[in-house]
Order: structure tokens, then C-alpha cells, then sequence
């Protein structure tokens, strides 16, 4: 049990790392799509190089596993791609808490097809970092966006599918041959699949969008942060698949996501108070003690 926490919370430090050296473009002219694409890409790369055993080459369904990682990648990509437009349409914060709760839907995935089963305690910790998860989101990021509600709302429902259905993918991977698992192969496949989809999401972009080609992917600063991402998102993968693994063995996969989730948001948070020096209202410390009460609830409820 220990050492499945120990993957969790590391994939979940990962995460924050992730978002932290995303952070560092907020302010560029930047298309992410393409930030995304130019990543994933160099990503997979490095890591068909690093992880794979290839003297179980010859195990792998390879077409089933490029099947799973393409239809996982063009997941991620669309619920990014709906996200963003959720926040152009709405409330920033809102959007951001009600995408959150996909969590509870890779939860209920796993107990239900990998026949796991969690405790009222269980039940309330993840009810307390969903609740801290909207208290944080919802005040804790102001929005001047006054929103549509005919067009956001089935937008941000959309959002919170894909994002559910994007970790019920990569819960479900748990289904897959123990030698397509075990072969290192899925990570950087995984990471082909989402640079393909950001990169036809990038090309709409500049198409529909006429935003043009982001010149600046390819200035030092930029590439710099790049191999930042790359190392974090290749660690991540890493770690959460390891998370999974031994999360599933421990019958606690199904509470996978939601410390995953609970610990990256606060994590973060942290982040952007000491690097960015954000102020905090009280509501959203609030919102971080709950999730870490949350955090330990969960734990402690293990069925």
C-alpha cells in the first residue's frame, strides 16, 4: 500500500510540475495546441528510446495498442480543446471545478469493471476534495467573462466527459495484455497518440481560427521550458502507470484519480503562491486544508 501511495503522489507531484512549466507560457503569444503537438512529439521520441523492452517486442498487440493510445490521444486533445473554449465561453473558476469532478467518473470505472469496492470513509474524502476542488476553482479565479449560457454550458458538459472518459481510458489500460503493459511501449506510444491530435487540432486552429504558425516554440526560452515538460510528462507517465499498477493490486485503483487530482491542484496552488506570488482568499485556503483532509480520508477509509 505504501508503495502505491508513494507512485500516486509522485505521478500527482508530476502533474503540478507540468502545470507549473506550463505556467511559464501563460503570458506568450503561444498557440498551446502547438506547444502541445511540438512537445508530445519530442516526448515520444525520447522516450521509444529509453523505455521500452524490446526483447518483448514480439509479445505486444501492437495494433491494439495503437488503437488504445490513438483513440486516448485525440481524448486528451478534445477535452483540452473543450476546455479552452469552456473558459472563453464562462466563469474560468466554474469551468475548472466542474471539469474536476471527473474524477468521480474514473471511480466509479474502476469499481465497477475492476471489481473494487470503497468505504463510506473512501466516499467522504473523495466527496471532500471534489467540494475543495470547486471551493478553490470557484473563488479562487476571477473571470471578467460574462457567460453565454446556451453555448457554455453544453461545452463544459462536453469538457467534463471527455476529461472522464480520458481517465477511464487510461484506468482501463489496467485491461490491456500483461505484456503490452509490461513491454515500456505504452508511454511513448501514449505520448504519439496525443502529439498527432494536438498537432490536427493546431492545424484547425490555424486554418478556422487564422491564428498562424507560433515562431516562438522555437526561441531559446521556449524550447528550454520545453525540455522541462518533456522530462516532467515522461516521469508522469511513467509514475502513473506504476500508480495504477500497484494501486489495482492494493484494490484501491478506483482512488487513483481522485488523490491524483486533490494532490496536483494543491500542489500547485502552492506553487503560484511562492512563485508567482499569488494572493489567496480565505476561501481558498479553505478549499487546501479540505482537499488535504480529503487527501488523508481517502486513504484512511481503504475498504
Amino acid at each position: 500500500m505504501f508503495t502505491a501511495l508513494l507512485w500516486t503522489f509522485l505521478t500527482a507531484l508530476f502533474f503540478a510540475t507540468i502545470s507549473a512549466t506550463v505556467s511559464f507560457l501563460a503570458r506568450d503569444k503561444i498557440s498551446k495546441f502547438q506547444f502541445f503537438a511540438f512537445s508530445n512529439l519530442a516526448a515520444s521520441a525520447i522516450a521509444w528510446i529509453v523505455l521500452p523492452s524490446w526483447g518483448m517486442a514480439a509479445q505486444v498487440n501492437w495494433r491494439m495498442l495503437m488503437l488504445f493510445t490513438m483513440v486516448t490521444g485525440i481524448v486528451n486533445a478534445a477535452s483540452q480543446a473543450m476546455l479552452v473554449l469552456a473558459l472563453k465561453l464562462g466563469h474560468n473558476g466554474l469551468s475548472v471545478a466542474i471539469r474536476n469532478m471527473s474524477a468521480v467518473m474514473s471511480m466509479f470505472f474502476a469499481l465497477i469493471f475492476l471489481n473494487e469496492k470503497v468505504s463510506l470513509v473512501n466516499i467522504s474524502g473523495v466527496a471532500f476534495i471534489i467540494i475543495s476542488l470547486a471551493v478553490i476553482a470557484i473563488f479562487g479565479r476571477k473571470s471578467s467573462v460574462s457567460p453565454d449560457l446556451k453555448m457554455w454550458v453544453p461545452v463544459i458538459i462536453v469538457a467534463l466527459l471527455l476529461s472522464g472518459a480520458y481517465q477511464i481510458l487510461l484506468t482501463g489500460s489496467l485491461l490491456l495484455p500483461a505484456a503490452t503493459r509490461k513491454a515500456g511501449v505504452l508511454t511513448p506510444a501514449l505520448f504519439l497518440g496525443c502529439g498527432i491530435s494536438n498537432l490536427l487540432i493546431s492545424g484547425g486552429e490555424m486554418i478556422f481560427c487564422k491564428t498562424g504558425f507560433s515562431s516562438g516554440i522555437f526561441h531559446r526560452r521556449t524550447l528550454v521550458i520545453t525540455g522541462f515538460w518533456t522530462a516532467a510528462a515522461i516521469l508522469q507517465y511513467f509514475a502513473l502507470f506504476k500508480a495504477l499498477e500497484a494501486m489495482k493490486q492494493c484494490g484501491m485503483a478506483a482512488l487513483t484519480w481522485p488523490l491524483i487530482i486533490g494532490g496536483n491542484t494543491t500542489l500547485f496552488a502552492v506553487f503560484c503562491r511562492f512563485r508567482w506570488k499569488e494572493k489567496y482568499p480565505l476561501t481558498t485556503v479553505i478549499g487546501m486544508i479540505g482537499c488535504v483532509l480529503g487527501l488523508i480520508l481517502t486513504i484512511w477509509g481503504r475498504k
